[in-house]
This record gives structure tokens, sequence and C-alpha cells, in this order.
């Protein structure tokens, strides 16, 4: 499988010239980092079911979400500079809906895959504290009132790979 990392540097070497042509490039990047999930189940296993690709999704929805907000960051500059982005094209609010919904589906998705993999409470309790701490990045923003927008990119989203992390290695006994 090694033979496949060239996809996944594409990918990010293509990301940052998106901005120049479409406002979908947070997409792509979602996308691009969703395939690291794949990737490793792959590698692991040898075996690409549909819950790898739904935990693919789930990434890909859960990083394009945040940088849907991480965007916020440049839409001056982004405007000024005739590029690209959900901000520049739908607005501050429209980032905040297009998050919230893209990380809905991340939440919906890592829940598929436990039915799927018949995961215990551990992974349960992992998926709720996802959607908890997803919806508190959520509350620390809103469109009129950017002050946290630090705390809740940079820091809950740290927060919620470690604390997901940490339950799924819980439901794993290891």
């Amino acid at each position: 499988m090694r033979w496949l990392w060239p996809v996944p540097v594409i990918g990010f070497v293509v990301y940052p010239y998106l901005k120049r042509w479409t406002w979908l490039c947070h997409l792509w990047l979602g996308a691009v980092d969703g395939l690291a999930p794949v990737g490793g189940w792959v590698a692991v296993t040898g075996r690409l079911p549909w819950e790898a690709w739904a935990l693919g999704g789930a990434v890909a929805f859960w990083v394009t979400g945040f940088d849907l907000f991480y965007s916020l960051f440049d839409v001056d500059i982004d405007r000024a500079e005739g590029l690209h982005s959900v901000a520049t094209r739908f607005g501050v609010r429209g980032v905040f809906v297009g998050a919230r919904v893209l990380h809905a589906l991340a939440v919906v998705l890592l829940a598929a895959v436990g039915i799927g993999l018949d995961a215990g409470w551990w992974y349960w309790f992992g998926v709720i504290a996802v959607a908890l701490l997803l919806a508190y990045e959520h509350a620390l923003v809103r469109p009129g009132d950017l002050r946290r927008l630090d705390a809740a990119f940079f820091t809950v989203n740290g927060v919620i790979s470690v604390v997901f992390f940490t339950f799924v290695l819980a439901e794993t006994g290891f």
C-alpha cells in the first residue's frame, strides 16, 4: 500500500490553490484529511468495509466544519484578494450554518460506525463527548461575536481529537 502515498500529498498541495477557483476548497481539505482513517484502516486490516469510509466521512465533515470557522480569520483578506471561500460566497452566517450541518453529519457518521461495528459503551461515550464538545464549540462563537474564535477553533478541536481517541482506546481494552 506504500504506493498510495502520493494521493494525500497531491491533495494537500492542491488545497491552497483551490481558493483561487472555488469556495469548495474547504470540502477538498476535509476529504483529504478524511482519507487518513481510511488509509489507516486498510493498512491494518487489508480491507475497506463501509465503516472505514463512514469514519473517513466523519473526519471529512468534522475537518470541513472547523475549516469553515478557520476561514473567518481570512475573510477580509480573501475578499480583498478575490479568493473564494464559503465565507466570501455565503457570508459569516453561511459559515455558521455550514459548520453546524457538517458537524452534525460528522456525529451521525460516528454513530453509524458504532452501529456497524457493534461498539460498546466506551465508544458511545466518545460519540456523545464529541457531540457535546462540538455543541460547545458552536456556543463559543456567534456570527456577530467572533472574540472566542481562537478557543473554538484551536482549543476545542484539539480536545475533541484527544477525548475521542481516549474513548476509542478504552473501547479496545488497550
